[in-house]
């Protein structure tokens, strides 16, 4: 008979083992009853499934088969066993199902570990359900989608769909009793509208630098946080086509700064308008200077906006997000300061996204952050920071007409803060009233539905503002359930789940 180890967020450690005689709970209700005067018994209160916490009793072998070790060498390795923040995976290795666990001290381990040393280890579960270790897949079929949970506890679910044709909505329904919506229903009265159409949206690694065109080889965007020298600097596609960076970086005779700047222009000059720049930050590829900026220029060629991302220290990690507003006379006007929060400096490769929205004397900045480590499909954006300036004097209204990108580096130092650019897109911002029903959803578009984390995201974007009012996040219950998509012959569907158990 083999010995039982435990797998902790998808590692083990082979010499430490599960006593023998552990029982597992399960089943977790807790019914509250309270008495009532004049009858008997007593009358039920409530009934939940809460979380609870255990003792795992685990065993050290510390033998010559597993290979001796110190007091301290198997402690340390105990703690970075155990040592999360945040709720794991905790799967025994004789079975097919996991919890999501938080672990608690104090471990209490013998001064003597020769042989074989008991220890217990406290388990928190938030969570009481236990999760199989398969997720199923099913693609939808003429828009219906079969989900059958062999579990005995409903189940969350996951649905990604590819929009086939632009859409003002899209809808999954399970049975008449729950559906989850983004966005509005088409309606006969009303004209359906795309008011927020793209003029462009780049993403580096499917269009390359191809319809982008590079500025002259003696251009300076000047000495503020946002400026810099691009004179003969060039980008090149990254191996696996994800993004642009500078491969020469070209000289500097006006500030200290150089690197390679492109541009486009747009079809037609915008007033209202909303701008996503977005980045790839490989942290652990070092840390040095590094300034990647986003443009907006008006009809006379002078700069309205620019979005930064700069880190200005050589030796250390000081990432910003700066957003400048420019008036018709070329004064700047810092509207919006973020530094990198230091739990994302300390993570290795980072995606931040920036967005610049104007609506009349609005101006809203938006900024996120990706852990592509953890989320290399981007379904879950971190520290979202929202902020809105309003433009009392009318100085920054003039309309935009041509976007440029810059990424550099202070020409002092060989070392570089690994940014590069991942793409770039503008929307204009019709007008919109209430006989116009707004397309939210355009071909090609993939929108992601995360029941669990209560996620929704279209093209990465946070969309829960899209989310219909009388819509739910809905489980699946144990057994079979057949799912609905709407619009019909507009969306390919899969749904992803596992089973779950009490």
């Amino acid at each position: 008979m083999t010995n039982e180890t435990i797998i902790v967020n998808d590692k083990r450690i082979d010499w430490l083992i599960v006593e023998r005689g552990f029982e597992i709970p399960s089943f977790h209700f807790v019914t509250g009853v309270e008495n009532v005067p004049g009858r008997a018994g007593t009358v039920k209160k409530f009934r939940e499934l809460e979380g609870y916490e255990f003792e795992l009793p685990l065993i050290v072998r510390n033998d010559y088969l597993a290979g001796r070790k110190t007091h301290d060498e198997i402690l340390n390795e105990i703690v970075e066993f155990f040592d999360y923040d945040e709720a794991v995976k905790l799967q025994l290795s004789k079975k097919d199902w996991y919890w999501y666990a938080y672990f608690d001290g104090p471990i209490e381990l013998a001064t003597n570990t020769q042989g074989i040393v008991s220890f217990k280890i406290k388990v928190i579960l938030t969570d009481p359900y236990k999760y199989s270790g398969k997720v199923y897949t099913n693609t939808a079929i003429s828009d219906s989608v079969s989900v059958v949970n062999l579990g005995t506890a409903p189940t969350p679910i996951i649905v990604e769909a590819r929009a086939l044709k632009d859409s003002t909505n899209f809808m999954i329904a399970n049975g008449d009793k729950d559906y989850f919506m983004v966005g509005k229903s088409e309606d006969a009265e009303k004209a359906t509208k795309d008011v927020s159409p793209y003029l462009f949206n780049d993403e580096f690694n499917k269009n390359g630098i191809g319809n982008w065109a590079y500025m002259p080889n003696d251009t300076s965007f000047g000495r503020f946080l946002d400026g810099g020298d691009a004179m003969g600097g060039r980008f090149k596609v990254m191996g696996g086509n994800e993004s642009i960076y500078p491969s020469v970086w070209g000289s500097n005779t006006k500030t200290g700064w150089h690197g390679a700047a492109i541009y486009k222009s747009l079809n037609r000059s915008v007033q209202d308008f909303r701008v996503r720049f977005k980045l790839s930050v490989r942290q652990y590829l070092g840390i040095g200077t590094s300034k990647s900026v986003a443009y907006l220029v008006d009809e006379n060629n002078r700069t309205q906006f620019s979005i930064v991302y700069v880190n200005t220290s050589a030796n250390s990690n000081n990432s910003k997000i700066v957003v400048f507003a420019y008036d018709e006379h070329g004064s700047a006007r810092k509207i919006y300061t973020r530094d990198v929060p230091i739990a994302y400096k300390k993570l290795k490769y980072i995606h931040p996204f920036m967005f610049l929205e104007r609506k009349g004397s609005n101006l809203k900045v938006t900024t996120y952050f990706f852990d592509l480590y953890k989320d290399p499909k981007r379904k879950k954006p971190l520290g979202k920071d929202e902020r809105v300036i309003i433009d009392r004097g009318n100085l920054y209204q003039r309309k935009v007409r041509i976007a440029r990108l810059y990424s550099g580096k202070y020409a002092k130092y060989a070392k570089s803060l690994y940014a590069s650019l991942l793409g770039f897109s503008i929307q204009e911002l019709l007008p919109s009233s209430t006989d116009i029903t707004p397309i939210i959803i355009r071909s090609g578009d993939d929108i992601v539905i995360n029941v669990a984390e209560k996620l929704v995201t279209v093209n990465d974007e946070n969309a829960l503002h899209l989310k219909d009012l009388g819509s739910n996040y809905f489980n699946i219950d144990a057994g079979a359930s057949e799912l609905v998509i709407y619009p019909p012959e507009t969306f390919d569907t899969t749904v992803k789940w596992q089973d779950r158990f009490l």
